[in-house]
């Protein structure tokens, strides 16, 4: 079952990795701080940086809630495993089954990828692609120039807004979001009509040691993605799709590394960098 962990706004990934490193493994099986790809312009080009879900909570997912609590107690700070008191004593109540299938929804290890939406002439939604795709009916407010979209449901006891990250057809190429794209192309080719969603997020399998066509790209190499979506920096091979011409990258973010997946057209190996330059 999942729990949540209050701790310091902004010190969510620090408790994280404090448990993920000394506390004992079997107590939980994962603890996570859930992140989501937010969207932001640079002269009209949309760039993504990753943003925590729910500033000064992460999640434990254990069967032992009680000793996860007493070790919660050596951890520096304010950190509290979420509770409520009565005559008995403390009781650990794991979050609802709807919020669980909520965030299994919407993430990817940890993640929350961008979405995709189409709308017709007169403002009506025609098609989504992403983890927006099965919630549509709580969106209460859409801003494409600004690539967000609002969503106001129950989470955690209390009525809260999310923001999911918007991607346009003017930003750069997103291989998972353009398989989407093209399936739906497919199927209104075919005759399909109505409203389209799609919430399925490639992920790029791991494939083995392979080259990843003329990048000559293998895992445990180092790439940049020439998009600049997410910065300069150099990025470490986890996985190559050769099928799908992709490739699965560690971006560091908060002190942990989140696998992504990119197109092989958006990235370059580091030597073949070096050498250019």
């Amino acid at each position: 079952m999942w729990y949540v962990i209050q701790t310091v706004n902004g010190e969510e990934q620090q408790v994280c990795t404090w448990i993920n490193q000394r506390m004992d493994r079997a107590l939980f099986r994962r603890c996570f701080v859930p992140l989501y790809e937010d969207v932001w312009r640079k002269e009209g080009i949309g760039n993504i940086s990753i943003r925590k879900m729910f500033g000064g909570y992460l999640f434990i997912e254990t069967d032992r809630p009680e000793d996860v609590y007493e070790e919660l107690r050596k951890v520096p700070g304010l950190t509290i495993l979420l509770s409520e008191e009565d005559q008995i004593g403390k009781r650990f109540w794991p979050i609802h089954k709807e919020e669980e299938e909520f965030l299994d929804n919407v993430l990817w290890d940890g993640l929350m990828r961008v979405s995709y939406i189409e709308r017709n002439a007169n403002g009506r939604i025609t098609f989504v692609a992403g983890p927006l795709a099965d919630y549509q009916e709580y969106i209460v407010k859409i801003d494409l120039p600004h690539r967000r979209a609002i969503v106001e449901m129950p989470f955690l006891g209390e009525k809260r807004r999310l923001k999911f990250g918007l991607w346009s057809s003017k930003d750069p190429a997103i291989l998972w979001l353009e398989e989407a794209k093209k399936r739906r192309l497919e199927k209104k080719n075919s005759g399909h009509s109505g409203t389209d969603t799609q919430k399925e997020v490639s992920t790029g399998q791991k494939t083995g040691q392979g080259y990843l066509h003329e990048g000559g790209i293998t895992e445990g190499d180092y790439v940049v993605n020439t998009t600049g979506i997410y910065g300069d920096g150099l990025l470490k091979v986890i996985s190559v799709n050769e099928k799908n011409r992709s490739v699965t990258a560690a971006v560091p973010l908060f002190g942990e590394l989140i696998p992504v997946q990119m197109s092989m057209d958006d990235v370059e190996k580091e030597e073949r960098r070096k050498v250019e330059e």
